[in-house]
């Protein structure tokens, strides 16, 4: 098979197609990467590979460190052996290559080393970052404070997360006084970051200090708990970095999991109530057509409103509900044990 990837892609550049600047596929792909190259040589796509692949590595699993792993390690020196397909691209007069990696060798590594894997329906981050200057504190605005902002972008694509900063506008003035931040009112933090599609805010108190550099309290918010972390630096990605870090380690930590071998895994029962119709089971098995990728499941019965699935390749009923899309009709009703998990339907209006 990848005698015949090599050949069929080499046919590809040889006769001139390339996938178009422009796709999102391309860009927006998680098993995908686009890195700098200095010319064509084979030398350089050996090293733009395995960059790629380490760079996937860590957004998939949200964890720096993983790269480290042995069995990680060897699977990066040989990275053009996991690619599917690459092009060169010249952007923004740089020379790159687009390389679409092996999504199934991808999952496989993460099953068979039971390292934890995060699938890429993420949750935004909502980053609120106060101010505290000689005569008044304020938000940072990405409109007056770009230069302090604009890190994070990289550092949380680089996680596989995205950042979303507030508007600022009358509405989030009125719900987050920034003087919320400094008495650390986070209720009103959680419930104004609905407003950007996300229950995860990392909020940042940023005070200069009179050697230029800064003390920085970290909080990140989610939907039940938060985390802390207090820094003095002077150089802004260092800032940035602590706080990405802080962020989506708690994040991979309550939605990650830990995909296991299927003929090692013990079955898990989902059964899911208010499926009173035959578009209600429909859409139902839409949402579970979609974790096929990862787990292995079947319906095990059927009744009177209720499905029930039979599920293989997690550690537990509460990763399976870890899995379930936000948005797609389906709620948890209640988690009984590590082999039993109820769902409830509702069509979503």
């Amino acid at each position: 098979m990848r005698r015949f990837h090599t050949i069929f892609f080499v046919f590809f550049l040889v006769c001139g197609f390339a996938l178009p600047l422009g796709s999102n596929a391309a860009q927006e792909g998680f098993f995908s990467e686009l890195v700098t190259v200095s010319d064509r040589s084979d030398a350089e796509l050996t090293r733009a590979a395995q960059l790629g692949l380490s760079r996937l590595f860590v957004r998939v699993s949200g964890n720096e460190a993983i790269i480290v792993e042995p069995a990680f390690e060897r699977a990066v020196r040989a990275a053009q052996e996991h690619v599917l397909l690459y092009s060169y691209r010249d952007v923004d007069a740089a020379l790159v290559v687009f390389f679409e990696f092996d999504d199934a060798f991808v999952r496989g590594l993460f099953r068979d080393e039971s390292v934890p894997y995060w699938e890429q329906r993420r949750p935004p981050v909502v980053a609120w970052v106060a101010l505290d200057e000689p005569f008044s504190r304020r938000f940072a605005a990405r409109s007056d404070d770009a230069e302090l902002l604009t890190p994070a972008l990289a550092l949380f694509e680089a996680r596989g997360l995205e950042v979303r900063f507030p508007l600022l506008d009358l509405t989030d003035a009125a719900a987050v006084p920034v003087s919320t931040i400094w008495s650390r009112d986070f209720d009103r933090v959680r419930a104004a970051s609905r407003r950007y599609g996300s229950e995860y805010s990392l909020i940042g108190r940023w005070i200069e200090l009179s050697d230029s550099s800064r003390l920085v309290d970290w909080y990140f918010v989610g939907p039940e708990n938060q985390s802390h972390l207090q820094l003095r630096e002077s150089d802004v990605n260092a800032l940035w970095a602590a706080g990405v870090d802080l962020a989506t380690d708690k994040m991979r930590d309550s939605l990650a999991v830990t995909l296991q071998q299927f003929d090692r895994s013990s079955a898990i029962a989902v059964t899911v109530s208010g499926v009173a119709s035959f578009a209600d089971y429909r859409s139902v098995s839409a949402v579970f057509t979609e974790l096929a990728q990862l787990v292995d499941l079947r319906i095990e019965s059927t009744g009177e409103n209720t499905l029930t699935y039979r599920v293989v390749g997690v550690s537990s009923a509460e990763e399976v509900a870890r899995l379930i899309p936000n948005r797609s009709g389906l709620r948890v009703q209640s988690v009984l044990n590590r082999e039993q998990l109820n769902l409830t339907w509702e069509t979503i209006q």
